[in-house]
């Protein structure tokens, strides 16, 4: 099945969920928008290393022998979006599906879930497992409570992973210095 896999800029890893199970005919799409840079005020600095990161974690695909499509921000024809980028993509190589990692990003992933009956073909959106916690899980410990404070849902991913535990204290004695930090 001849799958056409988007890796967004904060994903460049060869562990992504999306790539796991890369075949030979599969392309990875890598693109550099418009739309990502300004939505909300970046540091031109921060913007120059993520765009540098991508296109190193582009050639590094390659010389591997990945078939990757990368757009670069000034392509004449960029649309400045993922989705223009995607619908340009799915013309070009007309894969039978679509593969993305889930986005850190609420608004990219409402935007996601619409492609699928918006390009005609499937989508799985597969969750980032590069995190010690899904959003499966945050979600089961929010469920029903009154407030979200994270600090308690720290001490609980600490007492579940044993990350700066020490037997069942925090490690150093404190479990955080957020009332110093305020």
């Amino acid at each position: 099945m001849r799958t056409l896999r988007l890796v967004l800029g904060d994903q460049l890893s060869r562990e992504l969920a999306s790539l796991d199970d890369l075949e030979a005919g599969d392309v990875v799409l890598m693109v550099e928008v418009a739309e990502e840079t300004t939505y909300v005020p970046h540091h031109k600095q921060k913007i120059a290393l993520i765009l540098s990161a991508m296109r190193h974690f582009a050639e590094d695909l390659a010389a591997d022998g990945v078939n990757v499509d990368y757009i670069r921000l000034d392509a004449p024809e960029n649309s400045g979006s993922f989705t223009g980028e995607l619908a340009r993509a799915i013309a070009r190589h007309r894969p039978e599906r679509i593969v993305v990692t889930e986005p850190g990003e609420w608004r990219v992933r409402e935007m996601m879930r619409g492609w699928s009956a918006r390009f005609g073909l499937p989508v799985e959106i597969r969750e980032d497992d590069r995190f010690f916690c899904s959003r499966g899980r945050f979600a089961r410990w929010a469920e029903g409570r009154k407030s979200y404070r994270m600090e308690f849902f720290y001490r609980e991913m600490r007492r579940e992973t044993d990350l700066l535990m020490d037997g069942d204290e925090p490690e150093g004695g404190n479990w955080n210095f957020d009332k110093d930090n305020r």
